[in-house]
């Protein structure tokens, strides 16, 4: 019996799928996408409460979103507020 060979997955080469040879072109072609430019990301550690932890992953579950995001959101806005010395009055 031949030894058979492995199976293998490129799902970046997927195959085409075959249409109609009368379909317009709108079909037959999909949209290209556009890839997001992503910015350089850097890994932080924290650490928080327990307590603090499950609410921001629970809030993060219900709004559907990622905790990495929200921390990220709340670092921006941080940063976006007055230092003290720039809202100290002269």
């Amino acid at each position: 019996m031949a030894a058979r060979k492995p199976l293998s997955f490129d799902l970046d080469k997927a195959d085409p799928v075959p249409q109609p040879a009368n379909a317009p072109a709108s079909v037959t072609s999909p949209p290209a996408k556009a890839k997001p430019v992503e910015e350089a990301r850097q890994q932080v550690g924290a650490r928080i409460s327990a307590k603090t932890y499950r609410q921001l992953k629970s809030r993060a579950a219900l709004e559907g979103r990622k905790v990495q995001d929200l921390v990220e959101l709340a670092v921006e806005r941080y940063l976006a507020e007055p230092t003290s010395q720039e809202a100290a009055p002269e």
